[in-house]
């Protein structure tokens, strides 16, 4: 079995997560490239689960933000992952590098939005809106962190390697 290794990719780097990030987004590579590198400047960052043949089997594009139910957060606009071993390796290399990041930026919750077809079926809710001519684009999911483990924070950035 491979080790993975989760790594912060720089605005240099972003076209090698490209095809992941294609396959969940169908934004273009200059659009990607633009989004990425706003990202990294504003001080989030873009995450890639990489094999040692340099393949990218995971990618994560994240910035702390403010709302107004988790206060202080990490928000996940991209998320997806690749595991040919059919399992949720990768998904869940990034979810714990994106969980020791929102702790190290005293961070309460980890927002992640997805495509609206990653989530439940319609509520009567939503078909209100739908009536309205509002269209489901996408979800949220949250995790929150445990208090003590938000404000422990402060380690620095690591590479982490996964079995």
């Amino acid at each position: 079995m491979q080790d993975l290794i989760v790594q912060a990719i720089d605005k240099e780097q972003l076209a090698l997560a490209y095809p992941l990030v294609r396959s969940a987004t169908r934004v273009s590579l200059e659009r990607w490239e633009q989004f990425g590198g706003e990202l990294v400047s504003d001080g989030g960052g873009v995450l890639a689960v990489v094999s040692p043949d340099n393949c990218v089997h995971g990618v994560a594009a994240y910035r702390p933000g403010r709302n107004l139910r988790h206060e202080q957060s990490l928000d996940v606009e991209v998320i997806v992952a690749f595991d040919l071993q059919g399992g949720d390796r990768v998904r869940s290399a990034l979810c714990d590098e994106l969980e020791r990041i929102a702790s190290m930026l005293g961070c309460s919750a980890v927002n992640f939005t997805v495509a609206a077809k990653s989530a439940e079926p319609a509520s009567r809710a939503r078909s209100r809106l739908e009536r309205l001519g509002l269209k489901f684009d996408t979800a949220s999911f949250v995790r929150e962190l445990p208090e003590e483990r938000a404000r422990r924070g402060n380690r620095p950035l690591a590479r982490r390697r996964r079995r």
